[in-house]
């Protein structure tokens, strides 16, 4: 057990939450947004409620379920194996698909400077080049292009906290009036699209339920330290959005491939789009780089624990699982060429909501599995009818953000989702093996453990 000492404090608990959350995938939010218009401010108001609903749902079960896995955990000893392996199944298919729009993120800021990437056929074609250049730059394990990670929250804050800050001093309100709602659609319908989008910039909320056991004061800290870095980020993320809208008219904001390089070029001109664009580009192939070595790492852990085919645990003299990382740039290639649209900004929209649905399950599954562990451990009266309140809430959140992703996205993502059903048949009999062979090693430790 780690001493006091060693464990994570409020403040880096907070850190840890925000980094992440703030991710590259922000930078061509605004662009999706304004072809809504203004009105999808009150999106990263419901956004922000949901997450917060959800994750102090987490934290409840870090507390009552404190095991390594995070939701993994939860769905399994919640609802069993058939529900742990779909919510594995739908949180890998989330880390290789949010790589394509990380990758189509960082293709249209560097058509800031290379504008024959914007055709989106171009465009479309950088960002598969991309990912397969950086696949083959983990071969060895990439410790050495690692490094630059830790300069990708730098790139990603500097925009987006200066945009929330200075925008305001090159504001139009009549921008906000003019493109109040432009999506053609009702005002709740919009609300509810733009709801989707901006739930995209808040996936990774549940980091501190995820390290609950190297925190200090867990059940304090880990709620606490989630709805700080979850407000912190919305206040920049909204202020930053109403910002850049009102700098930039929605049109043109909407037809951008790099909405925050333009903004600051509007602002201050060509140097200071210029100098965003690099950070963006640099805080997209970083943050690119460090997800395709953490998808190959996640499906070797899966592997490894028997719910995944074998080759993708097989490593290479470098101990990196290069064979699963190879067929993952192969699936990525495919869903990357198939989503091509009309703009970058287009495509990174559909392939974002596709990457919301698919990391939304396995948030409702493991939100689920609270009313089950809550009668498992005995919690009653008030704190039972809190929690179940909040759970609610956050499941009403969940299915409405399913709902607001559109048709494409609910139809791909729903059938990659039943093929959790085969491939659990598949490899139930292996699962149900390994789990007879734990509960035979644990009865015999207890059995081994010398009696008082």
């Amino acid at each position: 057990m780690s001493s006091k000492s060693t464990k994570m404090g409020l403040g880096s608990l907070v850190v840890l939450v925000t980094t992440c959350m703030m991710g590259a995938g922000i930078f061509m939010l605004p662009a999706s947004l304004a072809a809504i218009g203004s009105v999808s401010v009150f999106g990263w108001v419901i956004s922000t409620i949901g997450s917060v609903a959800l994750a102090i749902t987490y934290s409840k079960l870090a507390f009552m379920c404190p095991k390594e896995g995070g939701l993994y955990a939860y769905t399994r000893d919640g609802l069993g194996e058939f529900a742990a392996f779909t919510e594995t199944w739908c949180y890998w298919l989330t880390l290789w698909i949010a790589n394509i729009a990380i990758a189509v993120s960082g293709i249209g800021y560097l058509s800031y400077f290379f504008p024959m990437l914007k055709d989106p056929v171009a465009g479309g074609i950088a960002a598969i080049l991309s990912i397969w250049f950086f696949t083959f730059l983990n071969y060895p394990g990439a410790s050495f292009i690692g490094k630059i990670q830790r300069f990708s929250i730098l790139g990603v804050a500097l925009p987006v906290g200066c945009m929330a800050l200075l925008g305001w001093f090159f504001f139009h309100p009549s921008y906000i009036s003019a493109n109040w709602n432009i999506s053609g659609k009702s005002d709740w319908t919009a609300i509810m699209s733009a709801t989707s989008l901006t739930m995209w910039a808040y996936l990774g909320f549940e980091a501190a339920c995820v390290v609950s056991g190297v925190v200090e004061n867990p059940k304090r800290n880990v709620p606490l330290a989630t709805m700080i870095g979850t407000i912190f980020a919305a206040l920049l993320y909204i202020g930053a959005t109403l910002a850049i809208m009102g700098v930039v008219p929605a049109k043109q904001l909407a037809a951008s491939a790099a909405p925050f390089g333009l903004a600051f070029q509007t602002m201050f001109g060509n140097w200071a789009g210029s100098f965003v664009s690099v950070c963006a580009i640099v805080a997209s192939f970083a943050c690119l780089n460090s997800w395709v070595l953490t998808t190959g790492q996640v499906q070797k852990a899966i592997a490894d624990d028997g719910m995944f085919p074998k080759f993708f645990a097989k490593t290479n003299k470098f101990g990196t699982p290069f064979v699963g990382m190879l067929v993952t740039a192969v699936l990525m290639t495919i869903v990357g060429y198939i989503s091509i649209s009309p703009s970058l900004a287009s495509e990174f929209q559909v392939i974002s909501l596709l990457c919301v649905f698919t990391n939304v399950v396995p948030y409702l599954l493991a939100a689920a599995a609270i009313f089950p562990i809550m009668k498992a451990n005995k919690v009653v009266g008030k704190e039972y009818v809190t929690y179940t309140t909040i759970c609610i809430i956050g499941l009403i959140f969940g299915f409405y953000v399913i709902a607001g992703s559109g048709q494409p996205a609910v139809f791909y993502g729903s059938l990659t989702m039943l093929l959790s059903i085969p491939l659990f048949a598949w490899i139930s009999h292996s699962i149900g093996k390994r789990r007879a062979a734990e509960s035979l090693a644990e009865a015999q430790a207890i059995l081994d453990t010398p009696q008082n």
